[in-house]
């Protein structure tokens, strides 16, 4: 017999481990997301869902040089992030505004990648991220000193 606990009783269980989740292993590998709190964040299904980030005309910009965005992006954990802002002329990046959000439930994670590197107006590096296995979407957000705000989503499968 298989327990199946509801989205309420898995949430409530990954709030009792604020640590667990951002625990970094003596290999150097910063797990960001715990395996239930894929499940209770609904990764699959934020994997699943129509975008909500939208275009906007004049906003800064967010360039993921790795992984490799691509249609169908299968990644091995651990995987390295590496991001780069693109300010508009007017105005330069606040690196405070960075925010990392997890999941169909939208699980803010900025803490646990804050916890090993820094935002800086240009970006950020992230080596050996380690993300349960199965599909997952996370979308990246910045705003720059006139308050516009900058989007990216990423969607990938971690085999």
């Amino acid at each position: 017999m298989s327990l199946r606990l509801p989205a309420i009783a898995l949430c409530a269980l990954c709030l009792l481990q604020p640590l667990a989740a951002s625990a970094q292993s003596a290999s150097g590998i910063v797990e960001l997301v715990t395996p239930a709190e894929a499940i209770a964040y609904q990764g699959a299904l934020g994997y699943a869902q129509e975008s909500e980030v939208r275009m906007r005309g004049a906003a800064p910009g967010i360039d993921v040089l790795a992984p490799q965005p691509a249609a169908d992006l299968k990644l091995k954990a651990p995987f390295a992030i590496d991001v780069r802002f693109q300010p508009l002329a007017d105005a330069a990046i606040v690196p405070g505004s960075f925010r990392v959000l997890y999941g169909a439930l939208k699980l803010d994670i900025t803490s646990r990648v804050a916890r090993f590197v820094q935002p800086t107006p240009t970006g950020f590096t992230l080596d050996k991220v380690q993300i349960p296995a199965g599909r997952h979407k996370v979308v990246l957000q910045v705003q720059d000193e006139r308050q516009r705000l900058a989007e990216k989503e990423l969607r990938f499968e971690v085999e």
